[in-house]
């Protein structure tokens, strides 16, 4: 080998080449971290604790069991990355070595059109939320629309474009993550011990069993059901970590990210645990906000942990930014989307222009049509009009976030439907390469470099992470029976979420069951456009390989 070339996985490069790369293995590292750690563990804690009926313990144990899944999945990553070292395609490259064409045909579909668009509709809108909670700001739907497809088409241009100025501000947006994450850890469990009880001295939670729509959910039926329900939901606080697997290309070392990406979910699994526990035993849930128990903690303090949470959720955005445009032409290189053929000529990876312009219609698009359906043709399922925003120096509590009339309220509860279902099924996508690559253990058919404990890791992340999404399939269909069955109800008192009793009226129930079916109709709308086109796509490949063997012969 000269010494201007360098060895990486089985190819040869240039030193100047290697030295063009933009992200190092620690930066890489920081881009797994960055693009999974943020305020999933924030916003998904209090899910997790309503779906195993209030028990704390059961709450811990769901964020073990959750956190083994996902680290056996990193662990067996490492195996199933090592046979796709070059390109940018990610999760989706790993389905298209190790399954088959139907099944790559439809995750890329799904990730095309349905998962990366989304993300650049739904994050900004998580994160103006976050403000919105940090000032006790209520305003128009309309603002916040804009504010959000500004942070979208910043990301999307400014990383798009460029990995090194993404790796630039993932590297600051991450450094601002910890703190919030410290805060947390910290004032958790020093009000906890301030206060000599390990619950925190907070105000109880109520009797979360005893509300009328919790305790006949399927997942809140039993603890262990809960607990099973509550893998996918955990799973969300590390959504986005695969992304460094699709940014090889700009990567100096790319034989080292299945390493990346172990690291990575280790220390997010140590920080979401640590948190997790924190907020359960120093403010009896997800909310910072509890901790204003103690007097010395002012207002204006825990608003600004938010305003740094809102930030770190902007991270994610950008992680995926750098990842979209690359994604994009590494499918229009290929073949599998369709492009002019004057603008496959101008493909470039390290100045993803032609990648950047096609995702970028697609989101534009998804965001514009998303905002005006969620503002003026849902409901507010999720009772965002009943959230008290406290304003940032302290005083009396808003309901709310939208200013006049119900408009943003609807449209943070149609984030939250379209949200239900991403991360999700993007998981489902990584099982599908770990199974496959499970198999290949046996077949040998492709080469791959074998990694120590693989075939227990790979089927301990299979039962638990599988385990969870099959049953949060299942409950969609079970929650509409059950949901349904609430209308013998109507006109009598039941406890709401606080234990107060209230007359149960039928608006209430149209709300409920709006939202069961709405969620089984994104389920199956989602898997339309992931199904549909790909039974044509091959069928079509198919059906030119069969007439090109006919000519040959």
């Amino acid at each position: 080998m000269s010494k201007q070339n360098k060895t990486i996985g089985n190819q040869q490069v240039s030193i100047a080449e290697v030295k063009n790369k933009k992200i190092g293995f620690f930066s890489a590292i920081l881009l797994v971290i960055g693009s999974s750690i943020g305020a999933g563990v924030f916003l998904k804690n209090g899910e997790v604790l309503t779906n195993v009926g209030g028990s704390y313990v059961l709450t811990i144990i769901a964020w073990i069991f959750s956190i083994i899944g996902v680290i056996c999945m990193g662990l067996s990553l490492a195996e199933v990355s090592s046979a796709n070292i070059s390109g940018n395609l990610g999760v989706v490259g790993w389905v298209k070595t190790f399954c088959n064409k139907f099944l790559y045909k439809a995750s890329k579909n799904f990730m095309a059109f349905i998962y990366l668009p989304l993300n650049f509709f739904l994050m900004p809108y998580y994160a103006i939320m976050m403000f919105q909670d940090a000032f006790g700001w209520q305003t128009e739907w309309f603002v916040v629309a804009l504010i959000s497809f500004v942070f979208t088409m910043w990301f999307l241009f400014v990383s798009g474009i460029s990995s090194y100025a993404g790796n630039i501000q993932n590297w600051i947006i991450t450094s601002v993550k910890f703190i919030p994450l410290v805060f947390a850890v910290f004032a958790g469990f020093v009000v906890a011990a301030i206060n000599g009880n390990p619950m925190g001295g907070t105000t109880p939670l109520p009797d979360i069993k005893q509300t009328h729509k919790t305790f006949v959910l399927l997942s809140g039926a039993t603890g262990i059901l809960g607990v099973i329900g509550s893998v996918p939901a955990i799973a969300f606080s590390f959504d986005g970590f695969y992304t460094a697997a699709g940014m090889q290309s700009e990567m100096r070392e790319p034989q080292k990210t299945p390493k990346a990406l172990v690291i990575g979910l280790l220390l997010v699994a140590i920080i979401d645990i640590l948190v997790a526990i924190s907020l359960l035993i120093g403010t009896g849930n997800s909310n910072l906000g509890r901790i204003n128990g103690l007097d010395n903690i002012p207002a204006w303090l825990i608003s600004i942990i938010e305003i740094l949470i809102a930030i770190g959720v902007l991270g994610i955005i950008n992680s995926f930014a750098i990842y979209n445009p690359r994604y994009f032409e590494e499918l229009i290189k290929i073949g599998d989307l369709p492009c002019p053929i004057k603008y496959k000529n101008r493909l470039d990876s390290n100045r993803p222009y032609v990648g950047l312009v096609y995702s970028g219609i697609i989101t534009v698009a998804f965001f514009i049509t998303l905002t005006l359906i969620g503002a003026f043709g849902y409901s507010d399922i999720m009772h965002y009009a009943d959230a008290e925003l406290t304003p940032f120096f302290g005083g009396e509590h808003v309901l709310g976030y939208s200013v006049n009339g119900n408009r943003l309220n609807q449209l943070y509860s149609f984030v939250d439907l379209m949200a239900n279902w991403t991360s999700i099924l993007v998981f489902l996508c990584v099982l599908f390469p770990m199974a496959g690559c499970l198999i290949n253990r046996k077949t040998k058919k492709i080469d791959v470099k074998p990694v120590k404990g693989f075939v227990p890791t790979t089927l301990i992340s299979l039962i638990i992470i599988g385990l969870g999404m099959v049953f949060v399939i299942v409950s969609t269909f079970a929650n509409i029976f059950l949901t349904a069955s609430w209308a013998k109800d109507i006109g009598q008192k039941i406890p709401n979420e606080s234990g107060k009793l209230v007359i149960y009226t039928q608006e209430m129930w149209n709300i409920e069951m709006l939202g069961s079916v709405m969620t089984l109709v994104v389920l199956i709308i989602f898997l339309c456009i992931c199904i549909i086109p790909s039974i044509f796509e091959v069928k079509k490949e198919n059906n030119a390989r069969l007439e090109k063997k006919e000519l040959a012969n």
